[in-house]
Protein backbone atom coordinates (compact mmCIF):
# COMPACT_ATOMS: atom_id res chain seq x y z
CA UNK A 1 0.00 0.00 0.00
CA UNK A 2 3.12 2.64 0.55
CA UNK A 3 5.09 1.64 -2.67
CA UNK A 4 1.34 2.57 -4.33
CA UNK A 5 0.66 5.77 -2.24
CA UNK A 6 4.36 6.66 -3.38
CA UNK A 7 4.12 5.82 -7.05
CA UNK A 8 0.48 8.16 -7.32
CA UNK A 9 2.20 11.04 -5.38
CA UNK A 10 5.14 10.58 -8.19
CA UNK A 11 2.66 10.88 -11.00
CA UNK A 12 0.89 13.82 -9.55
CA UNK A 13 4.09 15.43 -8.92
CA UNK A 14 5.08 15.01 -12.25
CA UNK A 15 1.93 16.33 -13.86
CA UNK A 16 1.66 19.43 -11.73
CA UNK A 17 4.91 20.72 -12.63
CA UNK A 18 4.91 19.80 -16.12
CA UNK A 19 7.83 18.72 -18.19
CA UNK A 20 10.71 20.11 -16.15
CA UNK A 21 9.74 18.05 -12.87
CA UNK A 22 8.90 15.07 -15.00
CA UNK A 23 12.25 13.60 -15.50
CA UNK A 24 12.78 14.23 -11.70
CA UNK A 25 9.24 12.07 -10.91
CA UNK A 26 10.68 9.31 -13.88
CA UNK A 27 14.16 9.25 -11.42
CA UNK A 28 12.27 8.94 -8.98
CA UNK A 29 10.36 6.09 -9.75
CA UNK A 30 12.98 4.17 -11.37
CA UNK A 31 15.02 4.59 -8.11
CA UNK A 32 12.47 2.91 -6.80
CA UNK A 33 12.21 0.40 -9.00
CA UNK A 34 15.48 -0.58 -8.28
CA UNK A 35 15.15 -1.06 -4.75
CA UNK A 36 12.12 -3.06 -4.38
CA UNK A 37 14.03 -5.09 -7.46
CA UNK A 38 17.00 -5.36 -5.40
CA UNK A 39 15.24 -6.00 -2.01
CA UNK A 40 13.19 -8.77 -4.03
CA UNK A 41 15.93 -10.68 -5.54
CA UNK A 42 17.91 -10.31 -1.63
CA UNK A 43 15.20 -12.50 -0.17
CA UNK A 44 15.13 -15.37 -2.77
CA UNK A 45 19.01 -15.29 -2.36
CA UNK A 46 18.63 -16.12 1.44
CA UNK A 47 16.47 -18.80 0.84
CA UNK A 48 17.16 -22.32 2.68
CA UNK A 49 19.37 -24.79 1.60
CA UNK A 50 18.44 -27.97 1.52
CA UNK A 51 20.30 -29.16 4.65
CA UNK A 52 18.70 -26.31 6.45
CA UNK A 53 15.12 -27.35 5.03
CA UNK A 54 16.07 -30.56 7.14
CA UNK A 55 16.87 -29.22 10.07
CA UNK A 56 13.69 -27.11 9.88
CA UNK A 57 11.59 -30.36 9.71
CA UNK A 58 13.70 -31.52 12.65
CA UNK A 59 11.74 -28.80 14.75
CA UNK A 60 15.29 -26.82 15.56
CA UNK A 61 14.34 -24.16 17.07
CA UNK A 62 16.88 -21.67 16.12
CA UNK A 63 16.43 -23.19 12.59
CA UNK A 64 12.14 -23.05 12.31
CA UNK A 65 13.00 -18.86 14.29
CA UNK A 66 14.88 -18.05 10.98
CA UNK A 67 12.56 -19.80 8.35
CA UNK A 68 10.01 -17.76 9.82
CA UNK A 69 11.29 -14.96 9.23
CA UNK A 70 12.68 -15.58 5.74
CA UNK A 71 9.08 -16.78 4.91
CA UNK A 72 7.55 -13.27 5.09
CA UNK A 73 10.70 -11.96 3.00
CA UNK A 74 9.79 -13.95 0.25
CA UNK A 75 6.22 -13.15 0.36
CA UNK A 76 7.09 -9.79 0.45
CA UNK A 77 9.50 -10.43 -2.68
CA UNK A 78 6.07 -11.74 -4.26
CA UNK A 79 4.17 -8.70 -3.34
CA UNK A 80 7.35 -6.39 -4.59
CA UNK A 81 7.60 -7.85 -7.94
CA UNK A 82 4.17 -7.82 -8.71
CA UNK A 83 4.04 -3.89 -7.77
CA UNK A 84 7.30 -3.89 -10.19
CA UNK A 85 5.11 -5.24 -12.97
CA UNK A 86 2.25 -2.69 -12.31
CA UNK A 87 4.55 0.28 -12.03
CA UNK A 88 6.95 -0.33 -15.50
CA UNK A 89 3.25 -1.45 -17.53
CA UNK A 90 2.19 1.86 -15.98
CA UNK A 91 5.06 4.03 -17.29
CA UNK A 92 5.40 2.43 -20.91
CA UNK A 93 2.04 3.37 -21.89
CA UNK A 94 3.93 7.14 -22.15
CA UNK A 95 7.11 5.42 -22.68
CA UNK A 96 8.14 2.78 -24.52
CA UNK A 97 11.82 2.16 -22.75
CA UNK A 98 13.09 -0.98 -23.57
CA UNK A 99 14.59 -1.25 -20.13
CA UNK A 100 10.97 -1.24 -18.65
CA UNK A 101 9.90 -4.08 -20.42
CA UNK A 102 13.06 -5.96 -19.68
CA UNK A 103 12.49 -4.93 -15.85
CA UNK A 104 8.82 -6.05 -16.54
CA UNK A 105 9.81 -9.42 -17.28
CA UNK A 106 12.73 -9.80 -14.77
CA UNK A 107 10.16 -9.42 -12.05
CA UNK A 108 7.71 -11.67 -13.55
CA UNK A 109 10.70 -14.51 -12.94
CA UNK A 110 11.40 -13.10 -9.70
CA UNK A 111 8.26 -13.61 -8.66
CA UNK A 112 7.40 -17.14 -9.86
CA UNK A 113 10.78 -18.20 -8.16
CA UNK A 114 9.95 -16.23 -4.90
CA UNK A 115 6.64 -18.23 -4.94
CA UNK A 116 8.31 -21.78 -5.30
CA UNK A 117 11.20 -20.75 -3.08
CA UNK A 118 8.23 -19.85 -0.42
CA UNK A 119 6.03 -22.64 -1.06
CA UNK A 120 9.38 -25.03 -0.28
CA UNK A 121 10.05 -23.67 2.99
CA UNK A 122 6.07 -23.17 4.42
CA UNK A 123 6.22 -27.86 3.40
CA UNK A 124 9.26 -27.51 5.54
CA UNK A 125 7.55 -25.46 7.92
CA UNK A 126 4.26 -27.29 8.25
CA UNK A 127 6.33 -30.50 9.48
CA UNK A 128 7.73 -28.64 12.45
CA UNK A 129 6.16 -28.55 15.75
CA UNK A 130 5.47 -24.75 16.08
CA UNK A 131 6.66 -23.90 12.61
CA UNK A 132 3.71 -22.72 10.73
CA UNK A 133 -0.02 -21.09 10.90
CA UNK A 134 -3.01 -20.64 9.47
CA UNK A 135 -2.15 -16.11 9.24
CA UNK A 136 1.30 -17.45 7.66
CA UNK A 137 -0.82 -19.31 4.55
CA UNK A 138 -3.62 -16.97 4.81
CA UNK A 139 -1.17 -13.86 3.90
CA UNK A 140 0.58 -15.50 0.97
CA UNK A 141 -2.59 -16.54 -0.34
CA UNK A 142 -3.53 -12.86 -0.48
CA UNK A 143 -0.43 -11.97 -2.43
CA UNK A 144 -0.99 -14.54 -4.61
CA UNK A 145 -4.35 -13.00 -5.25
CA UNK A 146 -3.20 -9.98 -5.89
CA UNK A 147 -0.69 -10.87 -8.63
CA UNK A 148 -3.49 -13.11 -10.25
CA UNK A 149 -5.57 -9.99 -10.54
CA UNK A 150 -2.82 -7.76 -12.04
CA UNK A 151 -2.16 -10.48 -14.25
CA UNK A 152 -5.70 -10.36 -14.96
CA UNK A 153 -5.69 -6.78 -16.18
CA UNK A 154 -2.56 -7.43 -18.48
CA UNK A 155 -4.82 -9.92 -20.15
CA UNK A 156 -7.72 -7.44 -20.51
CA UNK A 157 -6.06 -4.30 -21.50
CA UNK A 158 -6.75 -3.12 -25.54
CA UNK A 159 -4.11 -3.55 -27.40
CA UNK A 160 -2.63 -0.16 -29.11
CA UNK A 161 0.53 0.98 -30.52
CA UNK A 162 1.15 2.98 -27.73
CA UNK A 163 -0.06 0.60 -25.29
CA UNK A 164 1.61 -3.30 -26.46
CA UNK A 165 0.57 -6.56 -25.25
CA UNK A 166 2.62 -7.32 -22.20
CA UNK A 167 4.38 -10.95 -21.96
CA UNK A 168 2.14 -13.03 -19.24
CA UNK A 169 3.86 -14.06 -15.91
CA UNK A 170 1.28 -16.96 -14.87
CA UNK A 171 1.26 -18.27 -11.17
CA UNK A 172 3.18 -21.76 -10.47
CA UNK A 173 0.99 -24.66 -11.27
CA UNK A 174 0.05 -26.70 -8.41
CA UNK A 175 -0.62 -23.69 -6.64
CA UNK A 176 1.56 -23.02 -4.06
CA UNK A 177 0.87 -23.36 -0.13
CA UNK A 178 -2.01 -25.40 -0.77
CA UNK A 179 0.30 -28.33 0.37
CA UNK A 180 1.72 -26.60 3.15
CA UNK A 181 -1.58 -25.83 4.36
CA UNK A 182 -2.78 -29.44 4.22
CA UNK A 183 0.36 -30.69 5.97
CA UNK A 184 -0.60 -28.56 8.71
CA UNK A 185 -4.14 -29.11 9.03
CA UNK A 186 -3.48 -33.08 8.69
CA UNK A 187 -1.07 -32.82 11.66
CA UNK A 188 -2.56 -30.14 13.87
CA UNK A 189 -6.58 -30.90 13.81
CA UNK A 190 -6.57 -28.01 15.97
CA UNK A 191 -6.28 -25.51 12.90
CA UNK A 192 -9.04 -27.09 11.47
CA UNK A 193 -11.37 -24.35 11.99
CA UNK A 194 -8.85 -21.99 11.08
CA UNK A 195 -9.22 -22.51 7.30
CA UNK A 196 -12.50 -20.87 7.50
CA UNK A 197 -10.77 -17.45 7.46
CA UNK A 198 -9.57 -18.43 3.78
CA UNK A 199 -11.03 -17.98 0.77
CA UNK A 200 -13.46 -20.19 -0.12
CA UNK A 201 -12.01 -21.38 -2.91
CA UNK A 202 -8.62 -22.03 -0.80
CA UNK A 203 -10.47 -23.91 1.50
CA UNK A 204 -11.91 -26.45 -1.48
CA UNK A 205 -8.23 -26.63 -2.61
CA UNK A 206 -6.56 -27.76 1.14
CA UNK A 207 -9.40 -29.74 1.81
CA UNK A 208 -9.08 -31.53 -1.53
CA UNK A 209 -5.07 -31.62 -0.76
CA UNK A 210 -5.79 -33.41 2.82
CA UNK A 211 -7.57 -36.10 1.05
CA UNK A 212 -5.02 -36.80 -1.58
CA UNK A 213 -2.62 -36.85 1.57
CA UNK A 214 -4.82 -39.15 3.69
CA UNK A 215 -5.05 -41.78 0.81
CA UNK A 216 -1.38 -41.88 -0.18
CA UNK A 217 -0.65 -42.08 3.56
CA UNK A 218 -2.91 -45.26 3.77
CA UNK A 219 -1.63 -46.77 0.21
CA UNK A 220 1.72 -46.29 1.83
CA UNK A 221 1.26 -48.24 4.55
CA UNK A 222 -0.29 -51.32 2.85
CA UNK A 223 2.70 -51.24 0.54
CA UNK A 224 5.39 -51.35 3.44
CA UNK A 225 7.28 -54.29 4.17
CA UNK A 226 6.55 -56.05 7.44
CA UNK A 227 8.06 -54.87 10.60
CA UNK A 228 11.33 -55.43 11.34
CA UNK A 229 10.02 -58.05 14.27
CA UNK A 230 7.86 -60.15 12.32
CA UNK A 231 10.12 -60.33 9.51
CA UNK A 232 12.99 -61.38 12.46
CA UNK A 233 10.28 -64.23 13.38
CA UNK A 234 10.23 -65.45 10.25
CA UNK A 235 13.39 -66.08 9.83
CA UNK A 236 13.92 -67.47 12.85
CA UNK A 237 12.25 -70.53 11.54
CA UNK A 238 14.36 -71.15 8.57
CA UNK A 239 17.41 -70.55 10.00
CA UNK A 240 18.84 -72.88 12.21
CA UNK A 241 19.25 -71.64 15.45
CA UNK A 242 22.78 -70.52 17.00
CA UNK A 243 24.39 -72.98 19.16
CA UNK A 244 24.47 -71.45 23.18
CA UNK A 245 27.47 -69.54 24.64
CA UNK A 246 29.95 -72.42 26.14
CA UNK A 247 31.45 -68.93 27.85
CA UNK A 248 29.65 -67.91 31.20
CA UNK A 249 29.74 -64.15 31.88
CA UNK A 250 30.49 -63.44 35.65
CA UNK A 251 28.01 -60.51 35.59
CA UNK A 252 24.37 -60.62 36.59
CA UNK A 253 23.27 -62.60 39.48
CA UNK A 254 26.62 -65.07 38.89
CA UNK A 255 28.56 -62.11 40.03
CA UNK A 256 26.99 -61.71 43.28
CA UNK A 257 27.27 -65.38 43.53
CA UNK A 258 30.91 -65.22 43.14
CA UNK A 259 31.08 -61.75 45.68
CA UNK A 260 29.70 -64.22 48.17
CA UNK A 261 31.62 -67.31 47.43
CA UNK A 262 33.25 -69.02 44.57
CA UNK A 263 32.00 -71.97 43.79
CA UNK A 264 32.84 -75.86 44.18
CA UNK A 265 32.39 -76.32 40.17
CA UNK A 266 31.37 -74.64 37.04
CA UNK A 267 29.91 -77.19 35.10
CA UNK A 268 28.20 -76.90 31.65
CA UNK A 269 24.90 -78.55 31.23
CA UNK A 270 23.30 -80.15 27.77
CA UNK A 271 20.48 -77.26 28.08
CA UNK A 272 22.96 -74.57 27.40
CA UNK A 273 22.91 -73.64 31.30
CA UNK A 274 26.07 -73.33 33.83
CA UNK A 275 25.51 -75.03 36.64
CA UNK A 276 27.33 -73.44 40.10
CA UNK A 277 27.97 -75.69 42.62
CA UNK A 278 27.18 -74.38 46.09
CA UNK A 279 26.75 -77.20 49.12
CA UNK A 280 23.23 -75.87 49.16
CA UNK A 281 22.71 -76.71 45.99
CA UNK A 282 22.96 -76.12 42.10
CA UNK A 283 22.23 -72.47 40.78
CA UNK A 284 21.33 -72.73 37.36
CA UNK A 285 22.63 -69.56 35.20
CA UNK A 286 22.84 -68.75 31.76
CA UNK A 287 25.65 -67.52 29.58
CA UNK A 288 24.93 -63.70 30.36
CA UNK A 289 24.81 -64.77 34.16
CA UNK A 290 21.54 -64.79 34.66
CA UNK A 291 19.57 -66.56 37.57
CA UNK A 292 17.42 -69.11 36.33
CA UNK A 293 17.02 -71.82 39.00
CA UNK A 294 18.18 -73.32 41.64
CA UNK A 295 18.47 -77.18 41.89
CA UNK A 296 18.44 -79.04 44.99
CA UNK A 297 22.35 -80.38 45.55
CA UNK A 298 22.87 -83.94 44.26
CA UNK A 299 23.83 -86.81 46.80
CA UNK A 300 26.71 -88.99 45.50
CA UNK A 301 26.13 -92.49 46.52
CA UNK A 302 28.44 -94.22 49.12
CA UNK A 303 31.35 -96.45 47.27
CA UNK A 304 29.94 -99.87 47.19
CA UNK A 305 31.94 -102.73 48.79
CA UNK A 306 34.61 -104.18 46.42
CA UNK A 307 33.97 -107.22 44.91
CA UNK A 308 35.70 -110.26 46.27
CA UNK A 309 39.08 -111.53 44.77
CA UNK A 310 39.81 -114.55 43.26
CA UNK A 311 40.02 -117.37 45.45
CA UNK A 312 43.43 -118.52 46.87
CA UNK A 313 45.22 -121.18 44.89
CA UNK A 314 46.12 -123.94 46.61
CA UNK A 315 49.42 -125.86 45.62
CA UNK A 316 49.13 -128.69 43.55
CA UNK A 317 49.26 -131.82 45.05
CA UNK A 318 52.88 -133.29 43.91
CA UNK A 319 52.77 -136.50 41.65
CA UNK A 320 53.96 -139.46 43.14
CA UNK A 321 57.70 -140.34 42.62
CA UNK A 322 58.13 -136.49 42.11
CA UNK A 323 60.77 -135.05 43.61
CA UNK A 324 62.63 -138.91 44.77
CA UNK A 325 66.33 -139.38 43.54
Amino acid sequence: MQRTLLALSLFSAGCIAGHASSMQRDDRILRELARQERWAQAALEAKPAPDQLESIRGSDYGSVGAARKELQKLIQAVDRATWIRDTTAELMKDDPDPQLAQQFDRAGRLRADALQAGDELAQALAEAKGGLTVADLKAAFETMRKAQASEDRFVKQPISPTAPRHAPSPLPVPKPFVEAAAKLVNGNAEFAKELDRLAPEEQTQIRAKMADLERAGEELKHAAPPPPAAAGNAAEHDVEAQAPSTTLKIAGDAAGLFARKPPRSITLREDGLFALSYEDGDYLVDPDGKLVRKEAPQEVPPLADAPPGPPATKPLPKRPGHGKN
